[in-house]
This record gives C-alpha cells, structure tokens and sequence, in this order.
C-alpha cells in the first residue's frame, strides 16, 4: 500500500508543471493590438521554437502579419521579374559579405606624422608670404618674430613696416633673421630686391629714435588688396548662388529637370494630359476584386506624374484626380509600355508610435515584406516581388512626384503582392496587393492599393513634346 503511494513532493511538482502548461499564454494571445485588431502567431512550421524575447509585433491599423506556408505568387512580368532579380543580387552581395572573414588592420603609427622623426635635413621651413620662414626661435624677447617679420617685409610699401624694422634694427632676433634672409636671397632674386628695399628705407630713417617695445604692424592696404578680387569675387557667386535658390523655390523645376519622368521618346507623359481608357477591364473586375473602377467614362485626366527608380527600373505613376488611383507602368527598351497595372486606394493607416511602424517595418516581423499579406476581409495574397517562405526587406525607392505647379520628393518602402481572382479570361487573373510605406515633407503614413493588370494597348497615350 505504502509502495504505490506517491511522494508529496513529486505530486506537488506535477501540479505546478501541469498549472503552468494550463496558464502558458498562448503566442497568439496577448499580443498588441491595433483599432481593435490583433495578429496570430504564426508559430514555427520547423519544430520547436525558443521563446522570443523581443517585444511583440502587432498589428496596425486593421492589418497584420499571418502565417504562411507558401512561396509566393509569380507573374512571369518583365517589371516584376526586374525588381526579383535586383532583389536577389542584394541578397546574394549580403551573403557575401556574411561569409567573408574579418579582416584585421595592425594600425601602424606614420613614420613622419606631423614631421615627428623625420629627419632635420628633410624637413622643409615653411612658407610665408611667399618667402621661407626662418627655422627655429629668434633670441631676444617682445613682439619680434620671424612671422612679423616676414610680414613687414611683404608689405614694405606701409610707413609702420618700415618703422618697425628701424625699431628692431639692433635686436639680436632681426639681425638672426636678417642673415637667414640674406641666405635666401642668394637664390632669389625677387627676395634680393626686397631686402635692397628695405635697407634704402631704414637708410633714410637713419638717426630717428627706436621704440624696441613697438608691436607688428598691421597688414598694409597694398598687402591686402591682393585679397579683395578673390573675395569680392567669392562674395558675387555666393550672392548668384542664393538668388538662383531662391528663384528655384519661387519657380519650382519643371518635369524636364529629372531625367525619365517625362517618359520615353515613344511613350511621353506630362501632368494635365488626357487620354481615352478601355473601361471592359473594370466592368469586368467588377465583384471579383476590391479595386475601385474608374469615375465616369471616356477620357481621364493626369492630375500627377510619378517616377520611381530601383537601380535600374524605372516605373512611371499617371495619378488622376484626387491622387486616390494611378495608372503604373513598366516601358521596355523600345520605349513603349510593356506592363500597365490600375491601382486605386484600399485603405490607409497612420502608425501612432515606434511599435505600430515595426508592425510593418520591423526587420524579422514587419508586414512589408512577409511571404504574404491579408486584407481585412481575410483574403491572402502570396509575394509577387522575390517571393519564397520567408521574409525579406521591403523595397526601397524614391519617387519624383510632379504635380501642376511643384514637384515632390517622397521616400517608400513597398512590397507588391497578388492572388487569382478565379475569373474567366477576359477578366482579369490577378489582383494584386500594395503595401507602401511612404515618408514625404513631414509626413509619414502605410498605403494599401489594389490593382489589376491594364492592357497597355488599352491606353492611348498622346506624345507630347518634352519641352511642354
């Protein structure tokens, strides 16, 4: 009886074990929550994963991360594969770079490092006014250098320069100076002449009383006239250069400033043009995809053009009215549009703090790149851009935007996403999914489109002339 009776301690240990498995908090539970919505847990398909110790990543605005098994969704596109493969290049260029050993630098001190143990003999005296200055102190005390000298010198034309050698005459500082000059003069004549200069000049103030505690004279007017034109001249561009910043702030830079935002030779854009548009698309789209069809029929107006470069790719934005939907478009090396997709505006969230942006930028967790997106109404989309199981950084691009009367910088960080829209041909196949982070003037918010593919032939772009 006594045998099979189980010690205190190990039932109470059970308990406990048993309590704290009941207790644990699920992953998918407790994490932070945005306008009333949470993200799940997307848990590990691989085993066993250690607990994170990093702070939870949550949703923003209605959207967060969810799991996913998949690898992506591919269209085949010239533009989309573009962007993959610049996307691999970088992922290759990393792992590179991870491989690579550290280098180790010994940090060998300069053998001549500010002239410290180099040699007396290969040292060079240094230069004032254009003439070499004496090496070391000159004996005696008081105002007298080797510097002023020199100086007083270079500006003999002054009547205190003059005065000043007369007052000095006998100190034992000039007479040193005096000999290392004569020396110099041996070997160049326009130093010669100076010297002559000098002694004609203190020849005529031979017998006048000596100041010995007079001070340097100031730079001469005939000395710092050679520095006027230089700084007059410098004072003139300074003044052209501001008054042409403030003329390109009055009248901002015009579209044919950027190279590529007004298109191609073949294919040209410009904000204001309008242009006839096939709306079976659209009508066809229609209840098969959360894209918003086009207001009105016939022709539509461009309210804005966008250029976004990634390295190499260029893509054009031909926003209409409202700045709420855009045609984008990928031109091939003709010129001519080889890709054309519609986007309108889903939904858009302003991140309130640091942890609301890591939701979508954090490096490990951020929506913006995860293998997958999901709208609100729980709808998936696979990655179209680089797609495969796991996350990868966000695109970043800067776009030119020029609207009628400026033109706009914006920074984005943009992941595309798509999903069959299970219509028949001729509807469209794909609807696809994009998640911008956009940063510009100030102000920062996350931008959801939906598209769809747009036959490029279906747009009847008009060809105006860059110069319009």
């Amino acid at each position: 009886m006594s045998s099979s009776r189980i010690p205190w301690r190990t039932a109470l240990f059970c308990c406990l074990c048993g309590l704290l498995v009941l207790e644990a908090p699920d992953s998918s539970w407790g994490q932070y929550r945005s306008g009333g919505y949470g993200r799940p847990s997307s848990g590990s398909a691989y085993g066993y994963a250690a607990p994170s110790r990093r702070m939870p990543i949550g949703g923003s605005g209605g959207y967060s991360r969810r799991s996913y098994s998949g690898t992506g969704y591919s269209t085949g596109s010239s533009g989309d594969r573009a962007l993959s493969r610049g996307m691999s290049s970088q992922a290759l260029r990393d792992y590179q770079s991870a491989q690579r050993p550290a280098e180790t630098y010994a940090r060998r001190q300069p053998a001549y490092a500010g002239g410290f143990g180099m040699p007396a003999e290969a040292r060079r005296p240094s230069v004032w006014g254009g003439q070499r200055v004496a090496r070391g102190p000159l004996p005696g005390s008081g105002p007298l250098t080797a510097v002023a000298l020199w100086a007083a010198l270079s500006s003999l034309s002054s009547p205190s320069s003059a005065a000043y050698f007369h007052n000095y005459q006998n100190d034992p500082g000039y007479v040193q100076w005096r000999r290392e000059a004569d020396r110099e003069a041996a070997d160049n004549p326009t130093l010669a002449a100076k010297l002559d200069q000098l002694d004609s000049q203190l020849a005529q103030m031979e017998g006048q009383p000596r100041n010995p505690s007079a001070t340097p004279p100031a730079p001469a007017q005939a000395e710092s006239s050679g520095f006027i034109w230089p700084v007059l001249f410098i004072g003139i561009v300074v003044l052209l250069l501001l008054w042409l910043w403030r003329r390109r702030l009055a009248h901002p830079a015009t579209a044919a400033a950027t190279p590529g935002l007004t298109g191609s030779s073949a294919t040209r854009f410009r904000v204001g043009m309008t242009m006839p548009v096939d709306p079976s698309p659209f009508l066809l789209a229609a209840g098969a995809t959360k894209v918003q069809p086009l207001e009105g029929s016939g022709m539509i107006s461009v309210e804005a053009v966008g250029l976004l470069r990634d390295g190499a790719v260029l893509l054009h934005r031909l926003y209409l009215p409202g700045g709420k939907a855009f045609f984008q478009l990928h031109l091939g090396g003709d010129g001519q549009p080889d890709e054309c997709r519609y986007f309108s505006r889903l939904d858009e969230v302003t991140p309130a703090n640091g942890q609301e942006w890591g939701a979508w930028l954090d490096p490990a967790e951020g929506m913006i790149g995860w293998p997958s997106f999901q709208t609100k109404d729980g709808k998936t989309y696979g990655r179209v851009w680089a797609p495969s199981d796991s996350r990868v950084p966000p695109r970043t691009m800067e776009e030119t935007l020029q609207l009628v009367d400026h033109t706009e910088q914006r920074q984005l960080q943009l992941m595309l996403y798509g999903g069959p829209t299970g219509g028949a041909a001729p509807a469209p196949q794909t609807e696809y999914v994009l998640v911008s982070a956009i940063n510009a003037a100030g102000q920062a918010w996350v931008e959801i489109d939906v598209g769809i593919d747009i036959n490029p032939a279906a747009l009847t772009l008009p060809s105006v002339p860059l110069a319009a």
